[in-house]
């Protein structure tokens, strides 16, 4: 197709080139390029002569916007195209119901100054990316922490702000004292980068001091997802019953709609989601029971896996029906069946996941973490997760460069875990939901897990680097312990860089945690 000079102008400064059937989208507002890109669905003509169609609906404006564009001024005339894409969105695609549209829309956001708590809600949410301030590169201030207004204002306002100063001060007391016993047991080694050992140290150092931060401490993050995906978001957030999720929830919708103020008209609160909260923890009360102190619990795992999945794979290269293969494979020997496993798993790479069979086949963990590795474990967002509260009758984690520091380091943490279990009491009597805020990630929180095994390998793998936190590491370990136990044919390709003797070493430091609070 042939155009203009002014056509091409228009043309090359929003997309990569003019005749190639792939091209890029450039310099796009995210609601007009929800547009371009919903109207393949209703247009025979391509996307880039759709787009000039509609700039020359309006031929001045047209003319003023490649003038601009030639002129290295272009942005200045996108105001009436992108009200063309309003109403059109708004008449004939979201008031017909076709969200999927707002899925063309990427947006990213800043959120700063928000609890670690808060965080946790808003990464509730699969179809998104977050990068989040991190605690083991980052020191945190004692002023740098939320106590909401249901806290502050409370008969227990005062002993909540005291105990969350004594937290942030035995956080920055801790620094020199943790720092000096990880230097003293992984001491510099000849031939060995100074700076680059110093860092490791840092690092080692934040991971244990990092337990006293309570769930109030400040933080920052960012956050990239489409407009569908944001509008459910912002929904939840609305529909919680944690004020501060409110609040952000608010303020997101506000700042969303400056970018997005069709694809976010109907953001609101949801009673679906409030009501059914509400209503079920208050049914869920009767069913309380002793509770299980087992870190990892596979509650849920198919008595047929080995039969499944290599059904599944055969699947892929065959044209019969799935039940047929199914009962083919029953019939296989062991041996038979590793070899089909083996070939198709013995090309993968050091950086290739699992292929996508092994997606037909789901786990499900019960986990018993400190909120510290809950933070790290909900970034893996292919998992189905049902969270309960953070709250402190499940105990708390002593690390292990804590424990072994000093006698008045320990102490002092024991205190201080003991001091938040009582006032966590206190205050879920008036509020459950906040009364999480004081808890420090030590305490530890249950969270059900399920997964595919293609998620479980990338889990695993991933979880059980020596790099990682050893809290999450220990995790990893117990799911391939248990799997490998259920499933030994299928977990033989699944790769646990956690060896056994650092587990048994993670173990005693449990059973001298379990009698910490008698010190």
């Amino acid at each position: 197709m042939s155009y203009t000079t002014d056509e091409e102008a228009v043309l090359n400064y929003f997309f990569t080139n003019l005749d190639k059937p792939v091209f890029l989208a450039r310099n796009f507002h995210p609601e007009v390029w929800a547009l371009m890109q919903a109207r393949y669905s209703r247009s025979s003509k391509g996307m880039r002569e759709s787009f000039l169609e509609l700039l020359h609906e309006d031929e001045e404006n047209f003319q003023q916007l490649s003038t601009f564009i030639k002129g290295s001024k272009a942005g200045a005339q996108m105001d009436h195209a992108i009200n063309k894409a309003i109403t059109f969105m708004d008449k004939w695609v979201l008031g017909y119901g076709h969200a999927s549209v707002a899925e063309g829309a990427i947006v990213g956001i800043g959120i700063e100054g928000v609890s670690i708590l808060a965080t946790k809600i808003i990464e509730d949410n699969r179809l998104a990316s977050y990068i989040e301030k991190s605690t083991r590169y980052v020191s945190f201030g004692r002023d740098s922490f939320l106590i909401p207004a249901a806290l502050k204002e409370s008969s227990y306002g005062g002993e909540v702000e005291r105990y969350i100063d004594e937290l942030f001060q035995s956080y920055k007391d801790f620094h020199d004292p943790v720092l000096a016993y990880v230097k003293k047991v992984v001491p510099l080694q000849e031939g060995m980068n100074e700076k680059a050992w110093e860092r490791s140290c840092g690092a080692r150092r934040f991971d244990a001091i990092r337990y006293l931060l309570p769930t109030c401490t400040k933080t920052s993050l960012g956050w990239t997802l489409n407009a569908r995906q944001l509008a459910h978001a912002i929904s939840k957030m609305l529909s919680y019953p944690l004020e501060e999720a409110r609040e952000i929830g608010e303020m997101i919708r506000a700042e969303g709609k400056k970018v997005l103020p069709s694809l976010l008209k109907y953001a609101e609160k949801n009673e679906y989601f409030s009501g059914t909260e509400q209503k079920m923890r208050i049914t869920a009360e009767i069913y309380q029971q002793p509770r299980s102190t087992d870190a990892v619990v596979l509650v849920e795992a198919s008595s047929d896996a080995d039969n499944r999945l290599i059904a599944s794979i055969l699947y892929r290269y065959s044209s019969i029906p799935y039940d047929d293969l199914k009962e083919h494979v029953k019939q296989l020997t062991v041996s038979e069946k590793r070899e089909i496993l083996d070939e198709y798993t013995k090309k993968r790479g050091t950086f290739d996941s699992l292929l996508r069979e092994f997606e037909h086949v789901t786990v499900t963990f019960d986990v018993l973490m400190d909120y510290g590795a809950f933070r790290d474990i909900q970034r893996h967002r292919i998992c189905t997760m049902t969270h309960q509260l953070l709250d402190s009758s499940n105990g708390y984690d002593i690390p292990d460069d804590i424990l072994k520091a000093s006698l008045d380091v320990r102490s002092t943490y024991v205190k201080l875990m003991e001091k938040g279990e009582i006032l966590h009491k206190k205050l879920s009597a008036i509020d459950p939901y906040a009364a999480q805020y004081i808890l420090p990630l030590a305490y530890k929180k249950r969270t059900l897990i399920t997964m595919n095994l293609r998620e479980a390998f990338h889990f695993i793998k991933i979880r059980s680097t020596p790099q990682g936190h050893i809290s999450y590491r220990s995790i990893a370990k117990q799911m391939f312990d248990l799997l490998r136990e259920r499933h030994p044919l299928i977990t033989a390709c699944f790769i646990c860089e956690m060896k056994d003797d650092e587990l048994g070493r993670l173990a005693q430091e449990t059973k001298y945690e379990e009698r910490a609070g008698k010190l």
